[in-house]
């Protein structure tokens, strides 16, 4: 194999063999992950752990899952606050948006609600990004009333596990786009009290902006003017992820046509200014929806995403960190033949990654993990060169 090819390292599982939407995993530990996803029984919230055995790669779930929302369980986007308590947000009842906190026993690898959930949102909620700032407070980007962007700081209480709001929600965008769905709003962290979003907004422009959260007060406030950086109906299916402190890349579709482009944009951290980096790299001609990516070393980064025929790909990127300049490391590989949406990635060890998605037939659950071929290390063993 070539360097930064992708292969599947073990066969995928099927966890849920009815319905399955909108998954948002994140790492427990070296062989332990979680997922919420919207699944069977009319599209209720679920939430289960997955064991990764490192021999075999084969994934299989680790305990019985929760149902957390019985009537809806749409548009999670989780994070995680301690060693075994994640939080998570979702469009529930009535299309509203809620947070909760949720605790996993890593000794039977059960997962509970750890108290009760928080509606902050009594009007509509897509899409939704999260990360955590500090021990007990996480900031939430999402499209809400209108598909107007906002963003909001909560609190987590780490001794009762509630979650309150810490401050106002900023409406960050007060003209949402044309569409109905707000189609992967996405946001990175870039600094201790400093994030980036990628947004489909008015016009179904394509935009990117950055934020300052005030760790006093917890207020969020815009730290710079908002860059247009898709004016053909792009900004759809986001996937970003921080590559040095200044720099940002970003995997998106562009409506026009839904065909993948990605991009590397640079953060002037003096005034927080957002400006394309290098030439966008259109990665797929046909489809680029539902992307998800992560990194693999300091030049290199995979994604997933529903291409040609509706299939899903997965392949690397590298980063010409002179130019910042965005290539295919290697050839695609299709990894699902029938239906692809809803991916959610993330690292295991160095060269592995486990994905989450609809797929198959009839939208059902599946998750993988994905072998990245690193390129040979050259020792020196006294006498020669040899590659390792």
């Amino acid at each position: 194999m070539a360097a930064y090819d992708v292969t599947t390292a073990g066969v995928s599982l099927n966890f849920d063999t009815q319905n399955n939407n909108y998954n948002s995993c994140f790492k427990i530990d070296d062989t332990h992950i979680i997922n919420f996803w919207m699944g069977e029984n009319g599209n209720d919230g679920y939430a289960q752990v997955f064991t990764i055995n490192t021999s075999t790669w084969a994934v299989t779930t680790a305990a019985a899952r929760l149902e957390f929302d019985t009537v809806n369980g749409e548009n999670n986007g989780c994070t995680k606050i301690d060693d075994n308590h994640f939080i998570n947000f979702w469009t529930g009842e009535l299309a509203d948006g809620f947070a909760q906190v949720f605790t996993v026993n890593t000794s039977t690898w059960a997962v509970t609600t750890a108290a009760a959930r928080l509606e902050f949102d009594t009007v509509n909620y897509q899409g939704g990004s999260c990360h955590l700032i500090d021990s007990n407070h996480v900031i939430n980007f999402w499209q809400g009333n209108a598909s107007d962007g906002f963003a909001q700081v909560f609190t987590v209480n780490t001794s009762t596990w509630a979650v309150t709001t810490a401050a106002t929600s900023l409406e960050f965008d007060t003209v949402g786009p044309s569409l109905s769905d707000a189609l992967g709003i996405k946001s990175c962290q870039i600094d201790d009290n400093h994030f980036i979003t990628f947004w489909r907004g008015a016009s179904d422009l394509g935009l990117t902006q950055t934020f300052t959260v005030n760790t006093s007060t917890w207020a969020v406030t815009t730290a710079a003017a908002r860059l247009e950086f898709d004016s053909a109906g792009g900004g759809n299916w986001n996937s970003c992820f921080k590559i040095d402190d200044t720099h940002i890349i970003n995997f998106w579709a562009e409506a026009s046509g839904n065909d993948g482009f990605v991009q590397v944009f640079t953060v002037n951290t003096s005034t927080w200014a957002v400006t394309t980096a290098a030439a966008r790299l259109e990665f797929d001609i046909v489809n680029g929806a539902f992307n998800s990516c992560y990194q693999v070393d300091s030049t290199h980064f995979i994604n997933f995403w529903r291409g040609g025929s509706g299939d899903g790909f997965v392949q690397t990127f590298t980063i010409n960190t002179s130019t910042w300049a965005v290539t295919t490391a290697a050839a695609a590989l299709e990894f699902d033949t029938q239906n692809n949406q809803a991916n959610s990635c993330f690292q295991i060890d160095t060269n592995h990654f486990i994905n989450f998605w609809s797929g198959g037939t009839g939208a059902l659950g599946y998750t993988q993990i994905f072998n990245v071929e690193l390129p040979a290390v050259a020792q020196n063993t006294g006498n020669f060169f040899a590659l390792i």
